[in-house]
């Protein structure tokens, strides 16, 4: 079992069908990346800057706007690096980097829309008691844990991943993902008996 290769870079297979497009597929994909972050940056900048918008909804709009941020900085700078080159490849370090990013960035997003919906529920069916409940620091502790459930989980993920053998180099996709690394898990040599 001490006979395995370590792979040191993988091939995403998943631009293969653009080769024709890929200039009209960068610029569009451009066009939405800066699109994304120009939105996002303005919605947390006015919810920063505007003293009647520090409510608890839009605090966690605000965290929302963040989490995507993450979010696309996970995946587009290395698509948009992929549609211009002629071979599509990412270090192991990397693609397990780019898939905690989004792994946790989408379970980031699912917490704080659950939290967003908590606090919709208190203001509807509570309200005379909205203040009471959903006061600062209720704020700040739904906060933490939509964000630091999300990165201890995609820790957890992302670790156990590590620890299993890598032995192809070829992912069907345009970004790193578990199911994808788990079908490389298994090695035929490694597990050989002599």
């Amino acid at each position: 079992m001490e006979n395995s290769t370590q792979v040191k870079l993988i091939n995403l297979f998943g631009l293969q069908e653009t080769f024709n497009n890929k200039s009209v597929y960068f610029i569009l994909s451009l066009i939405t990346y800066l699109l994304i972050v120009t939105v996002n940056l303005t919605l947390i900048i006015t919810i920063i800057q505007e003293k009647g918008l520090h409510e608890p909804m839009y605090i966690f709009l605000c965290s929302l706007c963040v989490n995507e941020l993450n979010g696309t900085a996970g995946f587009y700078p290395k698509f948009l690096l992929d549609l211009q080159s002629d071979v599509q490849v990412i270090s192991y370090g990397g693609c397990l980097t780019q898939t905690y990013v989004i792994y946790t960035s989408v379970m980031c997003e699912i917490s704080t829309l659950t939290v967003m919906s908590y606090d919709r529920y208190v203001a509807i069916c509570r309200p005379l008691l909205y203040h009471t409940i959903v006061i600062s620091l209720t704020v700040r502790k739904l906060l933490l844990l939509s964000w630091c459930y999300p990165l201890f989980i995609g820790l957890i993920v992302v670790s156990l991943t590590v620890r299993l053998p890598f032995c192809g180099s070829r992912i069907d996709k345009i970004f790193c993902d578990i199911p994808s690394i788990l079908k490389h898990a298994y090695c035929k040599d490694l597990y050989k008996v002599s």
